[in-house]
């Protein structure tokens, strides 16, 4: 069958060998293993797989009704009315493949088609031009001739929009990758242009060739580059526990925020998750995982999506005709009910250690949010939440904390980046016993006078650490504070140690002993003026990696004191088994014995007293924070306590009035 130019050479080749029927069914077969193969797995329930679903229903309509015309024709039919069916049918498919198409590649690049003025010619372009022409398909054929793939008007001009169609999505994917540098687009980029290609070459054959059949294999080679590369369902599956994976995530959050659909999400995050599998090893932890996600799988109908090792996310669509209120209150009540149940695997008994994480988009969050930040707030928005009870919901004051957390982190950023980031500042430890301060406490400030002012070190070094910039904020620190205590010559007025705290990251750290020890060297330094405090939270939960790197550290020199005691961990045979030479008692051990309104003052000074007496028979020296009155100074002194630190003699000093404060009161 001789029907294709010689210009197109090898396809012209393997048609001659080839007939019609024999195409449209081999393309019949790949479409259909395909669609059963896709239709087999889980999908997200978004616009851009609803499209892609509209696109195989219209290419296997299209491939059977192009079958159809060829098969039909052979027959002896009155006024040939089977042909003209089937190819109304095939010019339907076909102008509806060519919208969805478009459709299809638009939604997945996250964006809407708004009904407005400033859009309507671009409307009326994408959807008018369609409708008409399927008007045009009963007007143009209406009389027509009948005949094999007939309709040589309606078909040209059917050719012509889908060309215009393909060229509209090119035109549109170029600009979006002008604009959006998405690393996840950049990836599905090549695809996006090899489908329009395939597309834009079928619609070429089609107007130079319009009896030709090699649309059948163009359509169907379209629907696999796109399965392959755009749409593959394995690429959103979390294997382990046979749910959505965090891509799926992304994914539904871009469809659902670009397209301002209102939505729920339930983020289960199981808060001992680290403990168990560190205790019982990552297969019993994935496996706990698993029951969960199974659990509400089975209970609800919604898509549910495990993003990270401890989250477990249930996305829930609005539905006007639903009372939330009532309706998630039952599905959190339904959650809490069975997560404060046993869990067993492999006879391991688990109760776990969880609450739910709750969200209303958009009443809770901007509609404008970035997707990267929604889902890093998904996994994080407890941290910025007050809530204590099983359901913590999102609201303005948690939002307000996530973005004052991202400016901080951008002036700790630019803080690490500058000479002059951070500012020191100094505050003097008073030697009962010698009368003098021969002590300080180094504390670190963010130079930022113009964004939010002063940020407490309790607030920035937790996120130093938690995005993997407090190690070159130590180094400016360290080196800041060694400079200033060798240029100004400070164990010559007086002061025996500097006191400098270390982050829980920077206290496990291998390479901290060798630092270290550059750095005495780099300014001069004996190390025995350097005092490093770690808190009491860290000194527990970090003990081995900590006591390899104290033990080093103590051998060239430097000495050691455990901070905050008394804040809630207190576990005082971690105090006996750590060669601490300081322990420094948090002001909450001490102000409530002086707070005439306290119910139980005497309480808090027996317990004050009692360990006051306990630390200094262990032989260790006190340094009590947070004294602010001349009543608390002499009931310490009367205790035996070895030093003072607070307002009541100094509040912490940039570098030149400490230096002026020691100059003033050791001499």
């Amino acid at each position: 069958m001789d029907i294709l130019p010689v210009s197109f050479g090898g396809i012209r080749e393997f048609l001659r060998f080839t007939s019609p029927v024999q195409l449209q069914l081999l393309s019949l077969f790949f479409l259909v293993s395909l669609e059963v193969l896709y239709f087999s797995r889980k999908k997200l329930p978004i616009l851009s797989t609803r499209t892609f679903i509209g696109i195989l229903v219209f290419a296997l309509i299209f491939v059977i009704a192009d079958t159809s015309v060829i098969l039909v024709s052979k027959l002896s039919l009155p006024r040939n009315w089977g042909v003209r069916l089937a190819s109304q049918i095939r010019l339907y498919a076909y102008l509806n493949l060519s919208l969805c198409l478009y459709l299809y590649i638009t939604f997945l690049q996250g964006r809407r088609q708004h009904v407005t003025l400033k859009d309507g010619f671009k409307i009326f372009t994408v959807y008018g031009i369609g409708v008409l022409a399927i008007i045009g398909v009963n007007f143009f054929t209406k009389n027509e001739q009948q005949g094999l793939f007939g309709y040589s008007v309606i078909n040209t001009l059917i050719n012509v929009i889908s060309f215009l169609y393909a060229a509209l999505t090119i035109i549109e994917t170029i600009d979006y990758s002008k604009k959006n540098q998405d690393s996840f687009f950049r990836g599905k980029r090549r695809y996006i242009f090899i489908t329009t290609t395939i597309w834009i070459i079928i619609v070429i054959i089609q107007i130079i060739q319009p009896r030709t059949a090699i649309s059948c294999i163009g359509i169907v080679s379209m629907c696999l580059f796109m399965h392959a590369g755009l749409e593959t369902p394995d690429n959103y599956i979390d294997h382990a526990t046979e749910t959505m994976n965090s891509n799926a995530l992304r994914f539904f959050l871009q469809d659902y925020v670009s397209h301002k659909r209102p939505f729920f999400i339930i983020n289960i995050d199981i808060e001992d998750y680290e403990s168990i599998e560190e205790q019982f090893g990552d297969e019993i932890a994935t496996a706990l995982v698993k029951q969960v996600c199974d659990f509400v799988s089975k209970s609800f109908t919604y898509t549910i999506f495990h993003p990270a090792q401890n989250s477990i996310t249930l996305a829930i669509p609005k539905n006007k005709k639903i009372e939330h209120s009532l309706y998630i209150d039952s599905i959190l009540k339904r959650i809490q009910e069975r997560l404060e149940q046993s869990w067993t695997v492999e006879e391991n008994s688990f109760y776990l250690s969880s609450h739910c994480d709750f969200i209303i988009y958009p009443n809770d969050l901007e509609e404008d949010i970035p997707i990267h930040e929604f889902i890093t707030l998904i996994h994080e928005w407890h941290l910025y939440s007050n809530d204590t009870g099983f359901v913590r919901q999102a609201n303005a004051s948690l939002v307000q904390n996530r973005k004052r957390h991202t400016k901080i982190l951008k002036i700790i950023r630019d803080a690490v980046d500058k000479q002059n980031g951070i500012e020191m500042y100094y505050q003097p430890i008073y030697d009962i016993e010698h009368k003098k301060f021969t002590n300080f406490e180094a504390l670190v400030r963010l130079k930022d006078d113009k964004t939010l002012g002063y940020v407490s070190p309790e607030e920035f070094i937790p996120l130093a650490e938690k995005n993997g910039l407090i190690m070159r904020l130590s180094d400016k620190i360290f080196n800041q504070v060694f400079n200033f205590v060798s240029s100004n010559s400070l164990s010559d007025k007086g002061v025996n140690h500097i006191e400098v705290n270390l982050s829980g990251l920077q206290s496990v750290d291998a390479a901290l002993p060798s630092q270290m020890s550059q750095l005495l060297k780099k300014y001069g330094l004996n190390p025995s003026i350097v005092n490093l405090e770690i808190t009491e939270s860290i000194a527990i939960t970090s003990s081995y990696m900590l006591k390899k790197n104290m033990a080093k550290l103590k051998k060239i020199g430097c000495t050691f004191s455990m901070d905050d005691f008394g804040t809630g961990y207190s576990n005082l045979s971690q105090m006996a088994k750590t060669d601490y030479e300081l322990i420094k008692i948090d002001k909450s051990l001490l102000w409530p014995c002086f707070d005439n309104k306290n119910p139980v003052q005497k309480n808090a000074k027996i317990i004050l007293e009692n360990m006051i007496t306990m630390i200094l028979n262990l032989g260790k020296k006190i340094v009590v924070e947070g004294v602010e009155t001349k009543e608390q100074l002499e009931y310490l002194e009367k205790l035996g306590v070895t030093f003072i630190q607070g307002y009541y003699f100094s509040k912490p000093l940039p570098a030149d009035e400490f230096l002026k404060f020691l100059d003033e009161h050791n001499n």
